[in-house]
């Protein structure tokens, strides 16, 4: 599925909306929003389950089963990734480190104690793509979605996350196909080196 509305961010501060079932996703500019638990992001694959809002935690990746907790990830260029489940939701930091040391499948493995991962909605947000993002030639030993041209090597990670998905049989996907260093109203550190982020929270409700 390949959903794109930029649109909407000039009426509300919610670029984006997605629910299935008691599952609920929001993609908006990061505002220092108080009521969304963040985690302190390291690029690692460190996989966190929470009950409660606990801040100060060190890692990539959030899941929760707590009704009306919102958990979030703050990207301008690495790839946002959310997970909704019927009784889970999970939110995943997926940059070219996080992809490489597996928080992607960390997160698939912890979500599959939860409920059967065919339950889930997945959801891969804006990011840094192969139009723009020029990667070394090392990165080769370590991903499949590379493309090269002009002697250079150019790395995808909405599409590397999704090989990986599919891989673990994750079959419902919404894909938000913006490259975030060519798109100018979103935040890209790669681009301009901005402070500014973009912020993808999930919960449950009801």
């Amino acid at each position: 599925m390949h959903t794109e509305n930029l649109g909407e961010s000039k009426e509300t501060a919610v670029i984006f909306k997605l629910q299935k079932g008691r599952a609920r996703l929001g993609l908006k500019r990061w505002e220092g929003d108080r009521d969304v638990l963040t985690l302190r992001q390291v690029h690692s694959s460190k996989v966190w389950v929470i009950e409660e809002f606990v801040e100060g935690l060190e890692g990539d990746a959030l899941i929760t089963k707590k009704t009306g907790l919102k958990i979030g990830v703050r990207t301008a260029d690495c790839l946002p990734i959310a997970f909704l489940g019927r009784e889970t939701v999970s939110v995943v930091h997926a940059g070219w480190r996080g992809l490489k040391e597996g928080i992607v499948e960390r997160a698939l493995e912890e979500l599959s104690r939860f409920e059967p991962l065919e339950n889930f909605l997945v959801f891969i947000g804006p990011s840094a793509k192969a139009c723009c993002y020029q990667v070394g030639e090392d990165f080769k030993e370590h991903f499949s979605s590379l493309y090269y041209r002009g002697g250079k090597h150019y790395m995808d990670t909405q599409e590397e996350a999704l090989l990986r998905l599919k891989k673990s049989g994750i079959r419902e996907l919404s894909l938000y196909k913006t490259c975030t260093v060519c798109h100018p109203s979103l935040p890209s550190h790669r681009r301009d080196r901005t402070q500014e982020r973009l912020l993808t929270f999930v919960e449950l409700i009801g």
